[in-house]
């Protein structure tokens, strides 16, 4: 792995009136995405237990239920970290949900989708640590990506630097930066994530951060949308919403 640095129907006048918040809990959606929007997905977490519709993976018995949330923990050792996600289908969407760390770690919220090549790959990142969120892009071909995790393999796990033609290859995998802005991430507080996602365009916010990003791999449908916590950290997840936009 190489990193690189690269509602149409609700009453919007009455709810203007009423909350006075019109024009900030909106400023991701343009009046045409407004007008295509559908409802795809509003969990809580509510239950005793996950919903089956979200599947686990890596370390087992990893995330669960407490206080009304959605827990996901990494154990110590555990290089990748573990993951929940569940499918979507569509092209461009509209994504919210609430974080806390309740102890320092990784964060990571993943939309996979179409690669370009074959198959299916992470498209876009979004990515949460003590001091910092940013927005990243995976480019290249899965293929290229499972050949070079072999590699390192070999090499006791270390990665081993790109070279420049390797970069300058298209089907070379790589996860692209595509915008960084610090934050008080792992405060132990609750924070607002919402992220857009149009086409190539990314527009994301978190609590009154925002960012704007341009990627070139993203115009792509969409499959599933993931959830990971990493280095010993402790998550909590609420309130996901999704929405699909039209194109």
């Amino acid at each position: 792995m190489q990193f690189t640095s690269a509602a149409a129907n609700m009453n919007w006048p009455r709810l203007a009136k009423t909350t006075g918040l019109f024009l900030t809990v909106l400023f991701l959606l343009t009046p045409d995405a407004l007008a295509g929007e559908r409802f795809f997905l509003d969990e809580s977490f509510s239950g005793e237990a996950i919903p089956k519709q979200w599947r686990p993976g890596g370390r087992k018995n990893s995330f669960s239920i407490v206080d009304g949330a959605l827990r996901g923990v990494a154990a110590a050792g555990d290089g990748h970290g573990p993951s929940l996600g569940i499918p979507i289908e569509g092209h461009d969407f509209r994504l919210e949900f609430d974080l806390k760390f309740a102890k320092p770690g990784y964060f990571l919220c993943l939309i996979d989708g179409d690669s370009q090549f074959a198959g299916q790959a992470h498209l876009l990142r979004f990515a949460a640590t003590k001091t910092q969120i940013q927005l990243m892009q995976d480019r290249g071909d899965p293929v290229s990506k499972k050949k070079q995790k072999t590699e390192r393999d070999r090499n006791g796990g270390k990665r081993i630097p790109a070279t420049p033609a390797q970069l300058a290859d298209p089907a070379f995998y790589r996860i692209e930066r595509l915008v960084k802005h610090a934050a008080t991430a792992a405060d132990g507080k609750w924070h607002h994530v919402v992220i857009e996602l149009s086409g190539n365009h990314v527009r994301t916010r978190f609590d009154d951060t925002k960012m704007f990003a341009t990627g070139t791999i993203l115009d792509e449908k969409k499959s599933r949308l993931v959830f990971l916590v990493g280095q010993t950290g402790d998550i909590r997840i609420d309130n996901i919403k999704l929405r699909a936009l039209a194109k």
